[in-house]
């Protein structure tokens, strides 16, 4: 709305030049948090869940298997 932008037409331009969804892109660059977090810290998976923006700590865990492949406890194992 700030920019006079309907969301039909936002996410049509967004696909378009980005090659995927806005939410795509945003649940990326969560994931990408949330792995540099696993490697980097000893958070709980919800605080992590919570600290990238996801309210339900079950729905983080299947987003992140989702794009990587594993459970981000897995992640974790095997970056440690």
């Amino acid at each position: 709305a700030h920019f006079g932008l309907s969301p039909q037409y936002f996410s049509t331009f967004f696909k378009e030049n980005f090659g995927r969804t806005f939410t795509q892109h945003v649940n990326s660059l969560r994931i990408e948090q949330a792995a540099r977090l696993l490697r980097e810290t000893d958070l709980r998976l919800a605080d992590i869940a919570y600290a990238i923006g996801y309210n339900e700590p079950h729905y983080f865990s299947y987003i992140f298997k989702k794009y990587t492949g594993i459970s981000p406890s897995v992640y974790r194992k095997q970056a440690q």
